[in-house]
């Protein structure tokens, strides 16, 4: 069962989007620990716009807890972890028409992201669906390395990108799509 709550999309109060994801999941196999996860996660952000620029910083708290059936003997029933993330994205989309193509237009869109997560103890928490792929485009922006809600990735890092297009006006039909990017990290 996936429940995901409510998300203020409309510039709430003052601006502010509020948010509330939530998840409640049912792990029942024939091998390794089974139970079930609630996962909690409101929050907030502020987007910013001004002369074609998004600055939008936004907080939220995850929370994750479990009720474990039949846990080893010293295992802990009903683990969980609360962390908050702290993240500010900038970004602007630029176009002018393609050269030698009416009706064609080049984007050029930067893209930076800064994200906080502080460190959690996570050993005593199960996996039930949680994986960590591969770095790619996708993850470049994503805040939380990992794909599901078993584990959270602790980090202190800015997301940089640039992505180019060239797209048909008229209908938008994207031709060809290019994006470099980088991580940096911070800290020790």
């Amino acid at each position: 069962l996936i429940v995901n709550s409510f998300d203020d999309d409309q510039g709430g109060t003052f601006g502010l989007d509020w948010r509330l994801d939530s998840e409640f999941s049912v792990f029942d196999r024939n091998t390794g620990i089974t139970g079930s996860r609630l996962h909690l996660e409101p929050g907030i952000a502020l987007p910013l716009r001004h002369s074609g620029f998004l600055l939008e910083p936004s907080f939220s708290l995850e929370h994750t807890t479990y009720h474990l059936d039949n846990p080893d003997p010293g295992q802990n029933a009903g683990p969980s972890r609360t962390t908050p993330i702290l993240s500010v994205d900038l970004s602007t989309a630029l176009e002018r028409g393609a050269r030698g193509r009416p009706g064609w237009l080049q984007t050029l869109e930067p893209r930076m992201q800064y994200v906080h997560i502080p460190y959690r103890e996570q050993d005593d928490l199960p996996v039930f669906d949680t994986i960590e792929p591969d770095f790619n485009l996708v993850q470049l922006f994503r805040t939380n390395r990992f794909l599901g809600y078993d584990r959270i990735g602790d980090t202190d890092q800015l997301n940089i990108g640039l992505t180019s297009r060239v797209i048909d006006a008229d209908n938008g039909a994207q031709f060809i799509t290019a994006t470099v990017g980088q991580s940096r990290y911070f800290g020790t």
